[in-house]
């Protein structure tokens, strides 16, 4: 049980020798008088006695109940500091000093394993430059600046203070906490508070501060995650990246985003960070938006300076063409006109260099379209970033605009010869099918006449329509696609490509108890076939057509997209079998 002081002069002697007796410990090596758990609860259990409820000398907080606690905050004298904490962040105006107490930060609950180290060294031998007549130590640590700033907080924290994590300080917190060694601080913030809060709208944020800590491993946590969902990245919550930070976001092997659409992003970053180097040029130099150009340059030769400025290289990385293969042609005559003042990256040639690219965006439809009605009425379709440029880029942009206009109609003269085929192909297809199903029809055979299959809406054209029941005496098909002699298999003869095809409709096994069919195309001097779509799979016997659902197993172009019906039809006498199939289908 502890005996309490009753007089502020015995509080006074209590607490110096409390605070003697650990100094004492740390001057004699073989000394065993450690300071406990124990003796830090018997210095802050101590209670006021009733003559000093008034006395307000600031030394220490008190509760409710008048138990003196430890705080780093007010006089190191009063306080009865022991521990200089001094701080450096490389400002140049020195470093900035803590008063601390050594029984809780080497002792306490949350106490610190480096300044535990730090303190085993001095009492090593290296507290010569310390004051050792009064037993004080001090500790120096360099910190980057925003952690030096969360310093108060930390110490806060480790004097018992509940600590609210938030996006803005988990960072520096938990560099303080790595750097102090915290673990149980450090794990709180990296294990649970920021796995749950970093994803895309966060990491622009984790990401710089991480840059400013030097915290690489969470700064690379944040930029993957921005690289994965780049297309819904909001580009103003990037514009004060360093030109360093966006290089990386956009070389990420993680990066998901069309090419077209991240030049527009990148394309929009730029031109904030142009605005972001303006300002900062304005206030170096202090100029207004009068000032003149020869000022203006010499402002921009100081930002080129700077680390934040966008070199040659950055410019050169941020629209390399294996990142970004298309440019968008919104963008083509801002990067055609921006990348002037980048002149080693502009003056490459070849399909990939950054010219070529804004040229052949340029000269696509959506450009094209925008020059032709600029040129038909400028001052209705005003153009500016066009009339803004020289007369050799506009050459070399007509040119561009000329070529892609002849490329567009060429595609478009392909693209009718190729529609032209396939009405062709379909024509004559169902000539065949007609054909074939009036001889059908003429047949005495009962089978024949019920036992057809309609195809609708599939991407191959011809093979729309009526397919006949046929009884095949060998087997069709390969691996475990093999049709047997007792199928029931339905065809159709049609022209496809400009060649005599037949399209097949056969059942496979799926399984011991489940059955699938599948539609694919026969050349007409070839027994083997190549399946084109599956319809899904049924439980049963083989005979049972599903009708939707159907999907697409070949890799051909051209054939997308499935059969969006299948379905049996029947065939009444052939005199009215033209009006039967139309209520039919």
């Amino acid at each position: 049980m502890i005996n309490l002081p009753t007089s502020v002069e015995e509080i006074t002697e209590e607490t110096r020798r409390a605070f003697k007796a650990f100094n004492l410990q740390q001057k004699l090596e073989q000394a065993t008088l450690a300071v406990t758990c124990s003796d830090l609860s018997a210095i802050q259990a101590i209670q006021l006695p009733s003559e000093c409820t008034d006395f307000n000398d600031g030394c220490n907080r008190r509760d409710m109940e008048g138990a003196v606690t430890l705080d780093w905050r007010v006089d190191p004298f009063s306080s009865m500091s022991d521990l200089t904490l001094l701080v450096y962040d490389g400002s140049g105006s020195g470093g900035v000093p803590y008063y601390v107490h050594t029984l809780l930060l080497v002792h306490g609950g949350r106490k610190s394993g480096f300044v535990a180290d730090q303190m085993k060294l001095q009492k090593s031998g290296t507290r010569s430059q310390n004051n050792c007549s009064t037993g004080d130590y001090k500790i120096e640590i360099y910190l980057p600046p925003l952690a030096a700033k969360f310093i108060p907080s930390f110490l806060d924290y480790v004097y018992g203070a509940s600590l609210k994590i938030t996006t803005a300080n988990a960072p520096p917190l938990r560099y303080l906490a790595n750097r102090f060694d915290l673990r149980d601080l450090y794990k709180e913030i990296s294990s649970k508070f920021i796995p749950t809060d970093l994803e895309v709208g966060t990491a622009p944020v984790y990401c710089t501060l991480a840059d400013q800590l030097k915290d690489f491993e969470l700064r690379d946590r944040a930029i993957k995650i921005m690289a994965e969902r780049m297309e819904k990245l909001n580009v103003n919550s990037i514009k004060n990246f360093s030109p360093r930070l966006m290089r990386s976001l956009v070389q990420c092997e993680k990066l998901e985003c069309p090419s077209e659409v991240l030049s527009e992003k990148v394309a929009v970053w730029l031109r904030l960070h142009r605005e972001l180097e303006q300002a900062r040029g304005e206030s170096l130099g202090g100029n207004d938006c009068g000032v003149d150009e020869s000022r203006n340059a010499s402002a921009y030769s100081i930002r080129k300076d700077d680390s934040d400025a966008l070199t040659d290289e950055d410019f050169y990385w941020l629209t390399h063409v294996q990142i970004m293969p298309k440019i968008s042609p919104k963008e083509a005559l801002f990067y055609f006109k921006y990348g002037a003042q980048y002149p080693q990256v502009m003056n490459e040639v070849g399909s990939g260099s950054l010219k070529s690219r804004c040229l052949a965006a340029f000269s696509g439809e959506w450009a094209l379209d925008k020059l032709v009605a600029h040129v038909e009425s400028k001052d209705a379709m005003p153009f500016d970033i066009y009339e803004n440029l020289d007369l050799e880029s506009k050459v070399q942009l007509l040119e561009a605009s000329l070529v892609g206009a002849k490329r567009l109609l060429e595609e478009k003269v392909e693209a009718s010869k190729e529609e032209v085929v396939k009405e062709k192909d379909v024509k004559r297809s169902e000539e065949i099918m007609y054909k074939t199903n009036y001889e059908s029809s003429s047949s005495s055979s009962p089978a024949d006449r019920i036992m057809k299959v309609v195809v609708m809406g599939c991407g191959i054209g011809p093979a729309n329509g009526i397919y006949m029941y046929k009884g095949i005496n060998e087997r069709t098909g390969s691996g475990s696609n093999l049709i047997n002699n007792n199928t029931i298999v339905y065809e159709k003869e049609a022209i496809w490509n400009q060649k005599r095809v037949t399209f097949v409709l056969y059942p496979t096994t799926a399984g011991q108890y489940y059955s699938q069919h599948k539609l694919a195309v026969r050349q007409s001097n070839s027994q083997q076939t190549q399946n084109l779509y599956n319809s899904p799979t049924v439980m049963g016997l083989s005979g049972v057509i599903p009708e939707l659902a159907w999907e697409v197993e070949g890799d051909l172009e051209g054939i997308h997209p499935p059969p969006q019906f299948v379905g049996k039809i029947e065939q009444p006498p052939a005199k009215n079998w033209n009006k039967s199939l139309t209520h039919s289908v």
